[in-house]
């Protein structure tokens, strides 16, 4: 519409006098166009998240060093229209210019890059194509285990797992790995956070995903590769971040995900316990890679995930399936805790050790005011294990004003659990896990432990090392395998820290885990009448 305005008031004017002038700025607006187009690709930090030009932008380029040369090639047929011709294209070239500044300013505009991406049509089409190439190895798979009668296969062997991990050439797993890695190059804090908050809603996408033939094969496949890229990104972002900044806010990010309520009300989906790993990992590499900040969010994060729930779990409806397999599952938060301890041990982080330990107290005690059996012996397990790992280490106490040892005050640990537990002690002396305490005192100790609650007494007191002949006698707990072959440990050698279930057998008894071969039933049915 400006072109023929232009043309039309035009009309009756000497244009020769201008022809030079409306060549000049034909060529002036195409040469700085195309060459400001290519300075910004150049110049731009997120150049790397574009592999080629688009098709609107190359018509744009083309048209800018293409109709320039119009005018020309008309004054040699048309001469007396070169002016109006020279005129006319002005506003095409005003508008191709300023088009192309506006695609270029586009497409390496990270934030519009990341939002594209992961928008909720291109995520479905995503994993949509990613069915489909799944589906195809599932086959292959299914054939594999139809020559079972051919050969012998490892129960392991029965799982399936993809071997592609991603699609090509757009796949939105390589793109959010681009733009996480630029951002952490640039120290572009802002960007960063869109990025992984798009990752996190692609991680949710794929598991929230159902294949259209409900195979659980393809399911699990989809979910394989979101963990596996998911893990790969933070990988990256531990490995390039130097300063520890970037490293924090995933973590924080990740934590704030794990107490929203989609996850945190199903503590033990598959989509949970795979956030609550990736933080714990997180934070374990904080803290085994001595960044700037200790990762107390993330202890935070699962003890508050744990307290929850395990509330909800023990004084909801006891018949639900699914409640009854989480109050069991549940316990590996206190795992995920004993983890972080470690790291922290590993780390030279004594502090947070403590604090690992003193956060495993406070959920023992409620586990143990609920009766939540596996949670408390998990619990037992993890401030033992922490408690023999730091004798180990010869640390002592983190504390400049304290010289009791690191050993010691997980024994009190397990004393602020007892005295829950002796809530309902009977005439004989037995009370709720009482086997399980003596258990966890004697390995702790490394020599046998009884426990005998006495009023008016501290914990500490309750607790009777067994003597034989004046000595003390080592804790040694065995095990008999199906096959024949026996195991032992000693805990009373402080240098072996083999992890092993705390199965509640009590001092008094001297028992032994046993495993035996299925025992074969023969059931004859009874036809006889009475």
């Amino acid at each position: 519409m400006l072109t023929i305005l232009l043309i039309v008031g035009a009309q009756g004017s000497d244009l020769q006098k201008i022809t030079p002038w409306l060549l000049g700025a034909s060529f002036t607006i195409s040469i700085f166009s195309v060459n400001f187009t290519f300075f910004g690709y150049q110049l731009s930090k997120y150049k790397a998240i574009y592999d080629q030009i688009s098709r609107r932008q190359w018509f744009n380029l083309c048209s800018l060093l293409v109709l320039p040369f119009v005018p020309l090639m008309a004054y040699l047929f048309y001469p007396d229209y070169f002016g109006f011709i020279a005129l006319g294209i002005l506003p095409l070239l005003v508008l191709s210019s300023w088009d192309n500044a506006s695609l270029t300013y586009k497409y390496l505009d990270a934030s519009q890059f990341i939002a594209n991406s992961t928008k909720k049509n291109a995520i479905d089409k995503y994993l949509h194509s990613l069915e489909l190439e799944i589906k195809k190895e599932v086959i292959i798979h299914k054939a594999y285990l139809n020559n079972k009668d051919k050969f012998q296969i490892p129960i392991h062997g029965y799982s399936f797992e993809p071997t592609i991990l991603g699609l090509e050439p757009d796949d939105i797993w390589d793109s959010m790995t681009i733009v996480t890695n630029l951002a952490i190059e640039n120290n572009d804090y802002p960007t960063f956070r869109k990025a992984i908050s798009a990752v996190f809603r692609v991680l949710m996408e794929s598991y929230s995903y159902s294949s259209s033939d409900d195979e659980h094969q393809v399911d699990s496949g989809v979910r394989f590769i979101a963990r596996k890229r998911f893990r790969g990104i933070i990988k990256q972002v531990i490995e390039n971040d130097s300063n520890g900044i970037f490293l924090q806010s995933l973590s924080g990010e990740l934590c704030e995900a794990l107490l929203d309520a989609d996850l945190i009300n199903k503590p033990c989906s598959d989509v949970t316990r795979a956030v609550a790993s990736e933080v714990v990992w997180i934070g374990s590499n904080m803290l085994e890679y001595k960044t700037i900040t200790e990762p107390l969010k993330v202890l935070n994060s699962i003890q508050r995930v744990i307290e929850i729930n395990l509330q909800r779990l023990e004084n909801g409806d006891a018949s639900k399936f699914e409640d009854q397999m989480d109050r069991i599952n549940i316990a590996a938060y206190a795992h995920d805790i004993k983890a972080l301890g470690v790291s922290a041990l590993n780390g030279n982080n004594n502090h947070f050790a403590y604090r690992c330990m003193e956060s495993l107290s406070y959920l023992g005690c409620n586990a143990a005011k609920l009766k939540s059996t596996h949670t408390v012996t998990a619990v037992f397990e993890s401030i033992v294990h922490l408690g023999r790992m730091s004798r180990n280490l010869e640390i002592g106490c983190f504390w400049s004003r304290c010289l009791i040892p690191v050993e010691s005050h997980a024994e009190e640990f397990l004393g602020h659990i007892l005295t829950w537990l002796v809530s309902d002690i009977d005439s004989s002396g037995k009370f709720f896990m009482k086997d399980h305490a003596e258990q966890a005192y004697s390995r702790l100790r490394g020599v046998k432990c009884v426990v005998k609650p006495k009023n008016k007494s501290n914990p500490k007191f309750w607790i009777d090392e067994l003597k034989d002949n004046d000595k003390t006698i080592p804790h040694i707990e065995s095990q008999s395998g199906m096959f024949g072959y026996s195991g032992y440990l000693d805990y009373s050698e402080f240098s072996n820290l083999k992890e092993y279930a705390l199965h509640g057998i009590g001092s008094e008894t001297s028992s032994t885990i046993c495993y035996s071969e299925p025992i074969p039933l023969d059931l004859v049915e009874d036809t006889t009448e009475e």
